[in-house]
């Protein structure tokens, strides 16, 4: 599995959106300090004082949705500002 700072800087890459493999991202996540929860496909992740949440799910391929992928792009951006 790639390092963390690999996976970040694949996640800031707007050309890999539709590229990435789902359990790379969780692991980033994670390792960010994002908790998760699982709600039938639905992988939440909170994190203590941040006020918003992230809402992923898996494509049948084991790949992370573009559009979700955009989102933690967003997510990433506001937490470096």
């Amino acid at each position: 599995m790639p390092d963390h700072e690999k996976i970040q800087a694949a996640l800031l890459d707007s050309a890999k959106d539709y590229s990435h493999r789902f359990g790379d991202v969780v692991a980033f996540l994670e390792g960010s300090g994002w908790k998760r929860r699982i709600k039938g496909s639905h992988h939440i992740f909170t994190r203590p004082g941040v006020p918003f949440l992230l809402n992923l799910q898996p494509e049948k391929n084991g790949k992370a949705k573009g559009y979700q992928i955009r989102q933690v792009r967003q997510v990433i951006g506001r937490l470096k500002s």
